[in-house]
């Protein structure tokens, strides 16, 4: 597992004091070279070990930028050898660092994601599934190259990811550089225009000697469009009793709590049993904490009978936890609501997925600041 750590002074004032030099060989044709100190918005370490050999990285980032249509985050990375360890930037050592780089054609940096804890959403690299290519880095043109970065930039590489587009109300994000636990908190997401040269997306760079240009909003869009766990992710805080009566959801001001329906009711009947007293009354001091004026019960059931019979149960079911709550809560408004066995949670074919998917969801929406919960 990767562990952040800051890293040395030393390595820091190198990427600040001055641009990285380039010193390409006659047969190479150099890129373009910056004339001004490479920015650093926070830096790290970063390893991993697998089978015996220990891959550790030197990481620098640059910044985080909004584009059109989406987010890029450029950054410089460098190998560290260690005892056992070939001291490259291979394809197969970027496997161990990220988990599942491989998984694209060509692999890259697919781990790396940015955190809005503000509104807990989560924003991975953008992975057009219909091409298997991310919008980032190729990994391994970086170890094609890795004996040319050690003449020209010290071994430093600068590579680039892009990400959805972000709200504008975020203005920071935690980077989380490989996947496995190595995170830059709080880096300011710039509106300026982007580092300059711009060079080629899909040629190798080194630090120091330009920056990739990000793909145009059109294909951004359709990376986006075509990622089947969607293109952004949801942040969530979970926690619940012990004996798995309820459960809670926090993502950002949003929070869910489900209620086993097994707790609340008898089989197949909407009658809430006094069993459920105790339960109903740790959740109606849950939404009071949480400083609502209203919320939302949703019934849920299992897939077994017919449709129309689970959707009548569902909303039977869902009011009776409302008479319930509204007796507890005078001061809250309730939205009642039945979706039969239409959202399940897992699956129906076994006992256990049934009893899941049996609930009754509460949710609370601008619920208190985390500093002001329990």
């Amino acid at each position: 597992m990767a562990k952040a750590s800051t890293i040395s002074a030393g390595l820091a004032a190198l990427l600040l004091a001055a641009p990285l030099a380039a010193h390409a060989t006659s047969q190479e044709r150099p890129a373009p070279l910056t004339e001004t100190p490479l920015p650093v918005v926070g830096s790290l370490t970063s390893q991993s070990a697998w089978g015996g050999s220990l891959s550790r990285f030197d990481e620098v980032l640059h910044g985080v930028w909004r584009i059109d249509g989406g987010t890029v985050a450029y950054w410089s990375v460098r190998h560290r050898p260690s005892d056992g360890d070939r001291g490259t930037l291979t394809s197969e050592a970027h496997q161990l660092r990220g988990g599942t780089a491989n998984l694209t054609t060509p692999p890259g940096f697919t781990e790396t994601s940015l955190a809005a804890r503000e509104i807990g959403e989560l924003y991975p690299v953008l992975l057009d599934e219909t091409t298997r290519t991310c919008l980032c880095t190729n990994v391994t043109e970086m170890g094609l190259n890795d004996a040319r970065a050690a003449q020209v930039s010290d071994g430093w590489q600068l590579v680039y990811a892009v990400f959805p587009e972000l709200p504008t109300e975020v203005t920071t994000v935690d980077m989380h550089v490989d996947g496995f636990g190595a995170i830059l908190p709080d880096v300011p997401v710039q509106d300026g225009p982007l580092p300059e040269p711009q060079v080629p997306a899909d040629e190798w760079v080194a630090s120091g000697q330009g920056w990739p240009t990000p793909p145009a909003a059109q294909e951004i869009a359709r990376a986006a469009e075509a990622r089947t766990l969607g293109a952004v992710w949801t942040l969530a805080e979970r926690s619940g009793a012990t004996d798995g009566s309820w459960t809670q959801r926090d993502s950002g001001t949003v929070r869910d709590i489900d209620i086993a329906a097994d707790v609340l009711f008898a089989f197949d009947k909407f009658e809430v049993t006094t069993k459920a007293d105790k339960v109903l009354d740790h959740i109606a001091e849950e939404i009071g904490d949480a400083q609502v004026s209203s919320a939302t019960i949703v019934g849920h059931t299992d897939g077994q009978g017919t449709e129309a019979y689970n959707q009548t149960l569902s909303e039977k079911r869902a009011r009776s936890v409302e008479a319930e709550l509204s007796a507890r809560l005078p001061e809250v408004s309730f939205t009642v609501e039945g979706r039969g066995w239409h959202e399940p949670i897992a699956s129906n074919k076994t006992d256990e997925g049934r009893a899941l998917n049996r609930r009754v969801t509460i949710t609370l929406e601008g619920i208190a600041n985390q500093e002001g919960r329990r």
